[in-house]
Order: C-alpha cells, then structure tokens, then sequence
C-alpha cells in the first residue's frame, strides 16, 4: 500500500492519520515536539521530528522520502504570530515535494478566502477575503496548483469541529458578537478526514473542493441551543449585521460521490 505524509499531526492530521492507517495506508507525519513524536512512537504512525519556516526546513527531511500523497496540514497561524509568513513556508515544502518527487499533494485550506459575500458560494465564487491569513492561502493554493512537477487538490475547510474542540465554549458569556443572521459554514472532523481520504482513492488532479456541512442554521440559533447543550451560558449577539452565502459543497457530492456522516452539527463531540 502507498505512503501517505502528513505534514503537521495536530488536531485533525492526528485523526486522519489514524483513518488512513486503518484503511491500510503507511503513514509518515511530522511533530515539532519531541514528547508528541514519542506518543505517536506507541501507534503505528511513522513519526519526524520537523519544523518549516520561512527560509528552510530544520530536522528529519527524511520524512518525505518514498511518500506518494502528501497532506499539507500545518494552519497558517497568524493570529499567534501575525508577521509570519505562511506563503513562504509552502515554497520552502514545495522545494522539498519537487527534491523528493512527491507526485499527488493535498493542501488544507480554507472557505475564509471567500471573505464575505451574499449570495451562495461554490468553488466558482470570487476569492475575496482579506485578511492576511486568507491572502497566504490564496497564494499557497496558487503556488501548488500551478506546478508543473506534481499534482495538487485543494480542500478548502468550514470551520472545523469534533471531539473536544466546540466554537461554543470560546463564545460563551460573550457580548456583541456580530452578524447574528449569518448562516454556519462548519465541518465535523469525521467528514473532514474522510474527505481527504475519498479524494485520495479517487484522485482527480488540479481542483478544488469545498468541504462544509450542508447544515447552516443563523449564527445565533446554532449557538444559542448549542450552548443549551452544553449546559452554559449563551452569548450574545448584536441586533444585525452583515450576512454571508451559505458555502455549497455541491461539488464533493457530485464529483466523488460523497455522503456526510455527520449531518446535523448540533452536538458537541
């Protein structure tokens, strides 16, 4: 069975990780902390110690050799770090996919390069978002999309949500939050990984796919009776505010014959 990498074995490359091993898939993946490699030592994941930055790639490289799908899955993180530069980190892992001749990349990006818009969004839709983060990726996407050396396919992630990791929990006790008639764009972990995978084992090359529950209740409903749920207290929202498209994931349906397993995302786990 072929060797898939995972580059970055935080929440949700964990998860499909392990996915993928079940599914008879050798897994390489990548920690920066020397205790995680230890823990994922005791799985049958095939970890590195490796950390990318803007001007090289310090540690195991090794992790890339013989690997034929590549799962690009570290998030740009600049709200922590707001003068990194994302874009330079995926052309030092594009040096690497080429010097190693990876043939099929996955790269996890996200439905914020849409920015704000009215109507519904699909994967047609004009990128307009605005943020620094969103503007790396859009040029991260670009980058791997248009090399001549390897594939790539791009998964542009809703929120993302799962065992213990609830946007409710932050939101609690919070006032004034904005755009209460937004509809939710958000994705469960268990479909994320599985739409990573379905895309592996039917491998169309050069697109792009949004990866969003067809599920979108107001942003004030969602999180009013999801922190009825969870027992807390709601947070509060402003009167009104601008309103987003629902995000379609019409395409994955279609084109690789996708069902959600998670359809109703009023749970917590």
């Amino acid at each position: 069975m072929e060797k898939i990498g995972v580059l970055g074995c935080g929440w949700l490359g964990l998860a499909f990780a392990k996915k993928a091993i079940e599914k008879g898939f050798r897994v390489n993946a990548t920690t920066t902390t020397p205790s995680k490699k230890h823990k994922l030592q005791l799985t049958q994941i095939t970890p590195f110690l490796l950390e990318v930055n803007e001007n090289e790639i310090n540690g195991e490289d090794h992790f890339f050799k013989d690997v034929s799908t590549l799962i690009i899955a570290i998030p740009p993180g600049l709200r922590k770090n707001p003068y990194r530069n994302f874009d330079k980190i995926i052309g030092q892992v594009i040096v690497k996919i080429k010097g190693f001749k990876i043939k099929k990349v996955v790269f996890l990006s996200s439905t914020s390069v849409y920015g704000f818009q009215e109507e519904e969004i699909t994967e047609e839709s004009p990128t307009l978002g605005a943020t620094s983060s969103a503007i790396q990726l859009l040029i991260s996407e670009k980058m791997l999309l248009e090399s001549e050396e390897f594939e790539t396919c791009v998964i542009r992630l809703g929120g993302l949500m799962g065992p213990e990791r609830h946007p409710v929990y932050s939101l609690s006790l919070k006032k004034n939050i904005p755009n209460p008639d937004s509809p939710i764009n958000f994705i469960h972990q268990r479909d994320a990984v599985k739409i990573i995978l379905k895309l592996i084992e039917t491998w169309q090359p050069n697109e792009i796919y949004n990866a969003v529950t067809p599920f979108h209740p107001s942003r004030k409903n969602y999180y009013t009776e999801m922190a009825s749920i969870a027992n807390i207290s709601p947070p509060d929202f402003q009167p009104e505010g601008t309103v987003r498209g629902k995000i379609s994931s019409q395409k994955v349906l279609d084109k690789i014959d996708f069902t959600f397993l998670v359809d109703n995302l009023l749970i917590l786990n």
